[in-house]
């Protein structure tokens, strides 16, 4: 009995000795290894992933910039004729865009002074050669004034009813709205008959309002429209009439 005894605790013993060790074994070193090849080669992946993000950024920022620096170049280095040709040509869209202002309206947003500036010289050295020898050049500096000063005061007189369109921009338009007046004062040099230079002069002056108020649409100006209309209606009226008188 007594060594029956004694082997069942023995055997109770290498059980319980058993059970320690095995819930207290780590894995073994090859399994560390690989688990942490495992979290290295995933952190590699994406490293190496927002590498190659940024590498394609920059790259895509350095190509832009290339772009960018070789139009200015070429601006630069191109002829002055070719850059006169281009700005002519310019000025001859939006010309062309007043006298048919239902299509794109946005051509003139990119605004300049060259053409208003033709066209308000052509039209005051026009005039001028019609007036007296002794009033050419008071007639010519009249038409100069009063093209550029009446732009002025009707481009503030809507930035002070709230619209929003710069100060150059509602300049451009109005400028290039004189177009019709320009080329009526032209043709009034060969037709000298008053019934038909007034006909002339007045479908001009319609097509100028018509079209400057068509280009210096404003939202915020929509209630408040005849307090815009009415001052642009008085300037091409004055070119209109001195027209008319020449």
């Amino acid at each position: 009995m007594s060594s029956s005894k004694y082997n069942s605790l023995e055997n109770l013993d290498n059980f319980d000795t058993n059970i320690n060790t095995n819930m207290f074994d780590t894995p073994s070193s090859s399994q560390g290894m690989d688990y942490t090849i495992n979290i290295n080669s995933v952190s590699g992946n994406m490293n190496s992933t927002n590498a190659s993000s940024s590498n394609n950024n920059n790259n895509n920022n350095n190509n832009n910039n290339n772009n960018n620096r070789k139009d200015i170049q070429d601006t630069l280095d191109e002829p002055v004729l070719d850059t006169l040709l281009r700005d002519l040509n310019n000025v001859w869209a939006k010309m062309k865009q007043v006298l048919m202002p239902t299509g794109n309206q946005n051509l003139l947003k990119d605004w300049d002074l060259w053409g208003p500036l033709i066209l308000c010289m052509t039209l005051a050295i026009r005039l001028s050669f019609s007036a007296p020898e002794n009033q050419s050049a008071m007639v010519f500096t009249i038409t100069f004034i009063i093209i550029w000063c009446g732009a002025a005061v009707i481009t503030v007189n809507s930035k002070l009813l709230g619209g929003k369109m710069s100060f150059f921009q509602s300049i451009c338009i109005l400028g290039y709205c004189i177009f019709p007046l320009t080329i009526v004062s032209l043709i009034t040099i060969i037709i000298d008959y008053f019934i038909i230079d007034l006909i002339l002069v007045i479908v001009a002056f319609v097509w100028s309002v018509y079209a400057s108020i068509g280009f210096l649409t404003d939202v915020r100006l929509s209630q408040k429209k005849t307090l815009v209309i009415y001052p642009i209606f008085l300037f091409y009226f004055i070119i209109a009439w001195m027209i008319l008188i020449e």
